[in-house]
């Protein structure tokens, strides 16, 4: 049988290379360490590198599939596997690998399938529950879609230390719900040609600062002592990008100028980070059309970020040219991007001069600051996010969450304000953020102004802070990376400046922060029965969590790294296949709404 929905990009054989793995289907206690081995490469990847047209041919064998009574339902396990959740939709298991490709080349895959049978089921699929929104307890879902093909692949650009790549992701999905059935796959031939493009590097600056032309003494300073660190760093006025100075202005309205600019400035200058300074009134974010039933739009600066498409041309995220960005479920419209970021962005949304020149003196003192034993404490602000009791589940969500944040950040000392351990007060949370923190990491629901959370099964209650609250932080000297979970955090556009900003704009607070401009969702329940709650497998806990395990685990180190990396690695796991069958929205949205408010060059250590 051949696979589904096959797209091949023809060149003419030049050179070949045949690459087989055939893991046995006999020995299942040994079948999946061998399969790790083979096909879980997602970390690392696949380093292919050749200059010639080169063939590569994998052969994968999957275990049986378990099958399981879950409250009257039918459910699917397979062991290793990552599952597709869809609200109202049967949970498929699936298997991925990742290659990594030089820049710019050109793939043809595919893939065999062979070894389809049948097992025989009694009662019907076991289904996702709906996303709860860290907003309220709006859930929503979609009961229209296909069932998935047998394997799936997308060609993502994307960054990987410091130099740029395509992804090539592989998706497996070796099991399909039937009437009274499962159809199982046991066996997938794959194979892959791809051709080089010939992308050469150029490593004229490391970083550019964006901004009006009123902040560019403040910024230049900035740059100046990037440069006594060794981060080649250039100051441009949004004067200069619109009136063409160094590259022809391009682009339909100011946003895709700027676009146009940062896809220039990473082919002529090499750049790797780039630093948005001033509010959307002055430097303009993309309003995007990712819907999922709750906001039909909202901001987004992984934009200017995600720079290329998978063949090394300018990404719009206007592919149907209707002069709505980002579209997805937007009156039947969608773009289709691989939204993963060729260089690393954050903002600064600095109003005026005056704060432009006092968060420039903030990462200056930072940066000479000696971090003493303030930095290595880890606080973590969490209670009971959802009532999810009616799932028959009884987890305390933003708990779970931030445990799993501590988990990645070993040789932090951990402070728990929780809500179980009776922690939780707005008094405690404002006085550890006064006694200093390397980093932080709420948990919860937000506002723009505001961030709070549950006791335990108390959802009537809210615990938290919100701006009024932070002249009483008084951290001077000991700023906290701040990661701050929960719907609109980092919501910029707004008349008054956001949660997440007015942490970096106070004296102490935060030197940076991550958070959401529109809605964030989280998943309950433990739907591929591994033992994790989904809250931390998917959407915005799973991402948040990502942040963490950048530095904790990959050490990487630099505020643009950490987020651009923890981006990739969700976008890798949770594959955004542009289609009903999949409704993506969630994760589509959850990484582009993600910001980042800081210096992506901040190197945190």
């Amino acid at each position: 049988m051949k696979c589904g929905a096959i797209v091949k990009f023809q060149h003419r054989a030049l050179h070949t290379r045949t690459y087989i793995k055939k893991i046995p289907f006999e020995c299942m206690n040994r079948i999946m360490a061998v399969c790790v081995v083979t096909l879980f490469l997602m970390s690392t990847g696949s380093i292919l590198t050749f200059s010639k047209e080169e063939t590569l041919t994998e052969i994968f064998v999957f275990p049986e599939p378990e099958i399981k009574e879950k409250n009257g339902y039918v459910q699917v396990l397979m062991e290793n596997a990552s599952y597709v959740r869809r609200p109202g939709m049967p949970v498929i298991p699936f298997y991925k690998k990742v290659y990594v490709l030089p820049f710019a080349s050109r793939v043809s895959v595919s893939c065999d399938v062979r070894g389809v049978r049948e097992i025989e089921t009694t009662g019907n699929a076991a289904t996702a529950h709906p996303f709860f929104s860290y907003g309220g307890t709006r859930e929503w879902s979609h009961d229209n879609g296909k069932e998935p093909v047998w394997y799936s692949h997308r060609m993502a650009a994307g960054i990987k230390d410091g130099r740029h790549v395509n992804y090539l992701i592989v998706n497996f999905y070796p099991v399909q719900y039937g009437e009274g059935n499962v159809l199982f796959v046991s066996n997938y031939t794959l194979k892959i040609r791809y051709t080089t493009g010939g992308y050469t590097e150029h490593a004229a600056y490391d970083m550019v600062i964006i901004c009006p032309w009123t902040y560019t003494f403040a910024m230049n300073r900035l740059a100046a002592h990037r440069e006594s660190q060794g981060v080649s760093t250039k100051v441009v006025s949004l004067f200069d990008i619109y009136s063409g100075r160094y590259f022809e202005g391009n682009g339909r309205d100011n946003a895709e100028k700027i676009k146009y600019f940062i896809k220039n400035a990473v082919e002529e200058w090499g750049i790797q980070h780039v630093l948005l300074v001033g509010d959307t009134m002055r430097v303009p974010s993309r309003t995007v059309y990712a819907y999922d039933g709750s906001e039909p739009s909202f901001l987004s600066d992984l934009y200017y970020a995600d720079v290329f498409d998978a063949e090394g041309e300018f990404s719009s995220w206007d592919t149907n040219s209707n002069g709505y960005f980002g579209e997805y479920n937007h009156s039947g419209n969608k773009d289709v991007m691989d939204i993963y970021p060729d260089v690393y962005v954050a903002r600064l949304p600095c109003r005026n001069m005056i704060e432009a020149f006092f968060v420039v003196s903030k990462i200056m003192r930072y940066d000479a600051t000696e971090k003493g034993e303030w930095f290595n404490r880890f606080v973590v602000v969490a209670g009971d996010s959802f009532n999810d009791s009616s799932w028959g589940t009884d987890y305390i969500e933003g708990e779970i969450t931030t445990a799993k944040s501590v988990e990645y950040m070993a040789g932090f000392e951990a402070v728990k304000l929780w809500a179980s351990l009776g922690t939780l007060t707005k008094e405690r949370i404002l006085s550890e953020f006064t006694e200093g923190a390397g980093f932080i990491h709420f948990d919860g629901h937000g506002s723009y102004l505001s961030w709070a959370t549950h006791p335990v099964h108390d959802y009537h209650t809210w615990v938290g802070i919100s701006v009024q609250d932070m002249p009483a932080i008084k951290n001077t000297g000991r700023p906290a990376v701040v990661m701050i979970g929960g719907c609109h955090t980092g919501q910029i556009g707004m008349l008054y400046e956001c949660f997440g900003y007015r942490l970096i704009r106070k004296s102490g607070g935060a030197i940076a922060t991550v958070g959401y401009t529109s809605l964030s969702w989280g998943a309950d329940d433990d739907v591929n029965g591994n033992g994790d709650p989904d809250i931390i497998e998917y959407a915005s806990g799973y991402l948040n969590t990502l942040f963490f395990k950048q530095y904790g685990v990959n050490h990487a180190h630099t505020l643009g790294q950490m987020w651009g990396d923890a981006i990739t690695e969700y976008l890798h796991n949770s594959p955004v296949e542009w289609n009903d069958a999949f409704l993506d929205v969630w994760d589509a949205k959850t990484v582009e709404s993600w910001i980042l408010m800081g210096d992506p060059s901040l190197l945190i250590e």
